[in-house]
């Protein structure tokens, strides 16, 4: 039986980063050299995300839908709160979860498969709900939205970083929808949300440092090599390099859009 995709990159991306560290150590905030995650957007925009609310270790997050579970590691490990990051599948959380216990976050990061359109939570469990480069990627992200509004408690912010589309209808990837920036802002209206801020980051949106893009590239081409030999990983290695060759060309824009439930 072929190993499910996300395990397979777990291990990659595990393998890569040892390699790594033996030569240099990595940045604060990104334990993985930022190989966990997809598009290689700038791991500094995530400072600017966490700019609206309050962040200490008391704090619970939910990041949803956050695949690898890049963002709630930066999360965990520069503001010290606690996160629950939800994945599409089982094997896409445990293969999440292995990567948190290579970094030493377990005691503050948590994940579980959840459907997005119907969250296993309680309604205002959480203080805060991230929503990063992931809208794009789900079947019903209005539904997702949604159920961010309702498990964020009053007074709570939503904070989103989402590719979208810049004119054109951007790159083809299966099951991917890129939207324009008000789609995303018109939903959280109609579900609620006050005090909307939204800044495009496209023009500092691509990664600067310099360990980051190094050990991305030599990843890249790691992941393209092992894709050959297992089919398991080929879209892996599409969706990662249509989503980074997109923001380099500014085909898609980067945009933040803050929220509050009132």
């Amino acid at each position: 039986m072929a190993a499910d995709p996300s395990t397979r990159m777990a291990e990659l991306i595990a393998a890569a980063a040892r390699a790594h560290a033996l030569a240099s150590p990595a940045p604060r905030g990104v334990p993985l050299f930022g190989l966990d995650h997809r598009s290689g957007s700038a791991t500094e925009l995530l400072g600017a995300l966490a700019s609206h609310g309050i962040f200490r270790k008391y704090e619970l997050v939910l990041d949803l839908s956050a695949h690898l579970g890049a963002s709630s590691r930066w999360l965990a490990a520069m503001l010290g709160c606690t996160t629950v990051a939800t994945a599409a599948t089982a094997a896409e959380a445990a293969a999440a979860g292995t990567l948190t216990e290579l970094a030493k976050l377990g005691d503050q990061v948590h994940h579980t498969a959840a459907d997005v359109g119907a969250l296993p939570f309680a309604t205002a469990r959480f203080t805060h709900v991230w929503i990063v480069e992931t809208l794009a990627l789900l079947s019903d992200p209005e539904a997702a939205l949604a159920e961010a509004v309702r498990v964020l408690r009053p007074g709570g912010y939503l904070a989103v970083q989402e590719l979208v589309r810049a004119g054109g209808p951007g790159p083809v990837l299966a099951g991917a929808r890129f939207e324009r920036q008000d789609t995303w802002t018109d939903v959280l209206r109609r579900n609620g949300c006050v005090d909307l801020a939204v800044r495009d980051v496209s023009a500092i949106g691509r990664e600067s440092m310099a360990l980051l893009t190094q050990a991305r590239a030599a990843f890249g081409a790691t992941l393209e090599a092992a894709a050959r030999d297992d089919q398991t990983l080929a879209y892996a290695a599409r969706e990662r390099a249509a989503l980074s060759a997109s923001l380099a060309s500014g085909s898609l824009r980067l945009i933040q859009i803050h929220a509050r439930r009132p």
